[in-house]
């Protein structure tokens, strides 16, 4: 029933509010192959202002480099390094990622039957840990596999030393959508492993919280007003008992939720 599944939705954003809300970025409605998609950087992360021309020169150059494979939607930065680069103290950002369409001749990936495609894209990979990524250049492993998306880790070599890459793959809006994080690797396994892995982490809790984030904006969009009115009902309740921060963030969410999309 699309109240219940209403219910569900709201009641793991306020959930993922009351976690998150203090350090996480917020999420932004952006285009991405003509779709509002509700996005965010990972936790830790910030966005790369398209309007600072810093900024915006080292998102198109991210963006530069997967070119053929990735449409760019959001770029982001370390928050910490960020800062630091912004204040003059550091002089390059090492933690960069994007979120974007996933590209195939140059056009965004659409998908009809994700649980295809998905499937499709987990038998090209090769299920091993981060330490195998880090000792093997090149070498594009499974890292984690949830319910709608997978997290890969690999390493390379350029003329700069070893790139540490991490990418998950997801689908929404029947968009297939890729989230890349990269860092400058060590040479030294053990290290580079670690960064990996902390890398895979950040990436596999965005996107399943993104998953969730869009899934509550479809189920507010296809429930009528007399529903949707129902459900707040019910998830004011169920909020009352976690205090007044819990109504608050209910009740900012559902605000939310019923604010026009913001195109950016």
């Amino acid at each position: 029933m699309p109240v219940c599944r209403l219910i569900r939705g709201l009641a793991a954003a306020v959930a993922l509010a009351g976690a998150l809300l203090p350090a996480a970025a917020p999420a932004e409605t952006l285009v991405v192959a003509g779709r509002p998609l509700e996005l965010a950087p990972p936790f830790g992360f910030c966005r790369l202002s398209p309007e600072v021309e810093r900024e915006a020169a080292v998102a198109a150059e991210l963006a530069r480099r997967e070119a053929e494979q990735l449409r760019q939607a959001l770029a982001f930065a370390d928050c910490d390094e960020l800062e630091a680069w912004r204040q003059g103290r550091l002089a390059r950002i090492d933690r960069l990622g994007q979120i974007g369409a996933t590209l195939r001749g140059g056009e965004p990936v659409t998908v009809q039957t994700p649980a295809r495609f998905m499937g499709d894209a987990r038998k090209s990979l090769t299920a091993a840990s981060a330490r195998d990524a880090a000792a093997t250049p090149g070498l594009k492993v499974l890292l984690v596999e949830g319910g709608n998306y997978l997290v890969t880790g690999t390493s390379l070599d350029s003329p700069a030393g070893r790139v540490l890459q991490a990418g998950a793959l997801t689908i929404i809006g029947g968009v297939a959508v890729e989230i890349s994080l990269f860092q400058s690797g060590t040479g030294e396994v053990p290290e580079d492993a670690r960064r990996l892995a902390e890398n895979a982490a950040a990436l596999s809790s965005v996107a399943g919280e993104i998953l969730v984030v869009n899934d509550v904006f479809d189920e507010v969009e296809r429930v009528d007003t007399d529903a949707q009115a129902g459900a707040l009902n019910v998830m004011t309740a169920v909020a009352g008992g976690l205090g007044l921060f819990g109504l608050l963030a209910l009740r900012s969410l559902w605000l939310l939720l019923r604010a026009p999309r913001r195109r950016i």
